[in-house]
């Protein structure tokens, strides 16, 4: 009997444990809102300074790389009417990198509403922290939903996928 009790926590333990495979970032102590954030933009300094100093030294001075498209997936993506909010999963799958953005927008009728997370790292993709906005206030029936992706080196997103709010 001891050894069945054994036997039931390891099994336990490995089953738990494949779920750090789906979502990387279990036991995050930091959670979504759902407030709206301003999406991150790199813009070029305009001090005169730095433009003439770029000027006079752009022989030596190293090319900015191009900004690439960013391939997204949307892995699982879900209404939930009894919490009222929609979630979705996604992923960059041409890119592995930390101190992106991730979005996910939600427009029924006139409304939108979004919900801007961090991404990060996974192996040979970027995930992004799972998303979720409320549809509170939102008008019933047909919606749709985009996730867009922006980063230093990359952008992209999603085309609009149909969703139904209850």
């Amino acid at each position: 009997m001891k050894h069945l009790k054994y036997a039931a926590v390891v099994v336990l333990a490995m089953g738990l444990s494949g779920c750090s495979l789906i979502y990387p970032h279990w036991g995050a102590t930091t959670f979504p809102t759902d407030s709206q954030t301003a999406t991150y933009s790199p813009s070029p300094s305009t001090s005169a300074s730095a433009s003439a100093t770029a000027s006079a030294s752009s022989s030596s001075t190293p090319s900015a790389k191009p900004v690439q498209t960013a391939n997204l997936q949307i892995l699982q993506a879900n209404v939930d009417g009894t919490a009222g909010v929609i979630d979705v999963v996604a992923q960059v799958t041409n890119t592995a990198e930390n101190g992106g953005q991730c979005t996910l927008s939600v427009t029924s009728g006139s409304v939108t509403k979004t919900q801007v997370v961090r991404a990060e790292s996974n192996v040979d993709t970027t995930q992004c922290f799972p998303m979720e906005v409320s549809f509170a206030g939102m008008p019933k029936g047909a919606a749709t939903y985009r996730v867009s992706y922006s980063s230093v080196g990359f952008v992209g997103s999603t085309s609009a996928q149909a969703v139904t709010i209850p």
